[in-house]
């Protein structure tokens, strides 16, 4: 039985996915198997995936869902592994990532990632997702992801036996249905960080990820849907539920849609402290003008209720 089960969803992946299949069967750790869930394409991913001569490369075709979390949680469902990994079409793997992430033994960490290369569609990079090293318990976890979202899918692994106690992934959700998953295995689970890159994300123009609006949108439906457990807890999603919608607020300004802007900032619940300009510049994280601008329209908000 291999140790490792790597997801990996597509849908008409051919530009990207021979090289993401390469980075995959390139790992210096080999005990693992990789289950290639076809949702319906209609270009030559099929051919691609099947062109690879090794046993650990396991082919499934599923009619089109449109929604990556469903061939994730049949790959989840297939897999044999005592771990399970994502990595979508046009991630990529560097070499050590599994190697080094397997070498952790840590029962507490119900995750372990790393620090992620952000590319664009040439490969070339335009930025990076940092983690911290080492390992953080789950109410540490918790909070920092409440706050934003720092696990990147193609950096995480994780014990399958976890999905026993928190469910698959939540198949109403569009694109964050990781995020998600993440929330729910941190209120039982710590995380082990790598600050080092072990991987790269792939950001395009028609990838969820780019959409910001859309992605604080469907990060509302998490939110909505949390339930506290304590006073602690219920500060905690309250106050991460502010910062999304304060996110939201910002790109609906940059999109120039400010009809949508303003009703994300009426959403905004008052909470003493959140808008303080430490915490401000943090969450905006664009130009200071900008920055100033939501601060005081959002204070202004806070003021009048």
């Amino acid at each position: 039985m291999p140790k490792v089960s790597i997801i990996l969803p597509a849908y008409n992946g051919e530009k990207f996915i021979k090289e993401t299949l390469e980075s995959l069967l390139g790992q210096t750790y080999h005990d693992f198997e990789i289950l290639a869930v076809d949702d319906g394409s209609t270009d030559s991913t099929a051919d691609i995936v099947k062109s690879f001569d090794d046993k650990r490369v396991k082919y499934f075709h599923k009619e089109n869902s449109g929604n990556q979390a469903i061939p994730r949680n049949f790959g989840i469902k297939q897999a044999k592994g005592e771990y399970i990994a994502f990595c979508d079409q046009d991630d990529l793997w560097y070499p050590e990532k599994l190697e080094r992430q397997m070498a952790v033994n840590d029962k507490n960490a119900g995750i372990i990632v790393a620090s992620t290369d952000v590319v664009d569609s040439h490969g070339k990079k335009i930025g990076a997702r940092y983690v911290p090293d080492g390992y953080m318990d789950s109410s540490e976890s918790f909070r920092m992801l409440l706050e934003e979202d720092f696990i990147t899918a193609c950096s995480a692994v994780f014990p399958k036996k976890v999905l026993d106690e928190v469910g698959l992934l939540r198949e109403d959700l569009s694109g964050n249905d990781d995020y998600n998953l993440w929330l729910k295995i941190t209120r039982k689970y710590g995380v082990y960080g790598f600050s080092e890159p072990l991987c790269a994300w792939r950001r395009s123009k028609k990838s969820f990820s780019h959409d910001m609006s859309r992605v604080f949108k469907e990060n509302e439906k998490i939110f909505k849907s949390l339930k506290a457990e304590n006073d602690e807890e219920e500060k905690l999603i309250k106050t991460g539920a502010n910062l999304n919608l304060v996110r939201l607020f910002i790109a609906e300004v940059k999109e120039k849609k400010y009809d949508e802007a303003g009703k994300a900032l009426e959403r905004v619940q008052p909470f003493d402290g959140l808008f303080k300009a430490k915490v401000a510049m943090k969450v905006f994280k664009i130009s200071p003008g900008i920055a100033r601008m939501g601060l005081a329209a959002a204070s202004s908000m806070k003021e009048s209720r």
